[in-house]
């Protein structure tokens, strides 16, 4: 009779924590890298949180020189040039 799905796992899961329990060095790499990933995780979406308040910020500094450069043409067209003799 063929074990089923549910014996093969738990007999991979009892090999896997009698492995790990004679090698420590082995399940301290493996929590470093867990802990690694969680890692790049977090500062992955505070990366990603900070690139869109410099979005917010590059699109408001854009908005306000759009404003001023208007501002400017407005002034400079109301300028009469005098003519020259």
């Amino acid at each position: 009779m063929n074990p089923g799905v549910t014996e093969e796992a738990g007999l991979t899961a009892r090999s896997l924590i009698s492995v790990l329990g004679s090698q420590p060095l082995a399940l301290a790499m493996i929590v470093s890298n867990f802990l690694l990933l969680a890692f790049v995780w977090y500062s992955d979406i505070e990366n990603n949180r900070a690139w869109q308040v410099a979005n917010a910020q590059r699109s408001e500094n854009a908005r306000m020189f759009a404003e001023y450069a208007q501002q400017t043409n407005t002034l400079l067209a109301k300028c009469v040039v005098p003519e020259q003799k």
